[in-house]
């Protein structure tokens, strides 16, 4: 090869990794959130304790991978705000983290009380003002509105009653910092691993 298709080739190579610099991520990690609530007979289940809270020193595990209960969580007794760290993260898997099983119709409680759909009594899923059939399964997504409703009432008297109820500001907390060692959704990443990603990533 001549020494001017070595050259050209080798400014090429600069070039694409300085515009991939200028171009990689500003994002380390997923995250945002979404809003939810669960009622059982018209009264909200308080899951406001720590036992139902991340730990916030641990939201990564080794190496900055996010470990499955820390995929998705709450923070410091804030039970309104659901905070999502993979992009694959389901109700299930909240659900599952809080030590509690889902399914369509069904949910199991961490003291292994199940509740069922039966003659008198349904479970009613309305994400964002729809009505779905079942939501283990569901993605999360930004500032979604989730009501998991189990009793007697009317499909109109849970959307007044209890959807009305769920908070509606997950998107305020998509631009703060996460606790602790969990990072927010806008914090760089660090200036050595921009340059990694853009020429070796």
């Amino acid at each position: 090869m001549s020494k001017n298709i070595i050259l050209g080739m080798g400014f090429g190579i600069i070039a694409l990794g300085i515009a991939r610099f200028f171009w990689a991520p500003l994002e380390e990690h997923t995250h945002y959130h979404a809003n939810w609530a669960i009622y059982i007979d018209d009264t909200r289940l308080d899951l406001s304790s720590d036992k139902y809270m991340e730990d916030i020193s641990s939201c990564y595990g080794s190496e900055g991978y996010v470990t499955p209960e820390s995929r998705v969580h709450m923070h410091l007794g804030e039970q309104d705000i659901v905070h999502i760290h993979h992009d694959g993260a389901a109700w299930g898997h909240l659900l599952t983290n809080l030590g509690f099983g889902l399914g369509e119709g069904f949910m199991v409680f961490p003291d292994g009380t199940t509740l069922l759909n039966n003659e008198s009594k349904r479970f009613t899923y309305i994400l964002n003002g729809q009505i779905l059939t079942s939501i283990h399964n569901q993605l999360i997504s930004s500032s979604d509105r989730m009501l998991i409703s189990y009793g007697s009432g009317s499909i109109d008297s849970v959307l007044q009653n209890q959807f009305s109820k769920v908070m509606s500001n997950a998107a305020e907390y998509n631009d703060k910092t996460d606790p602790a060692t969990c990072s927010g959704s806008h914090e760089p990443l660090p200036l050595l691993d921009r340059i990694k990603l853009a020429f070796w990533g």
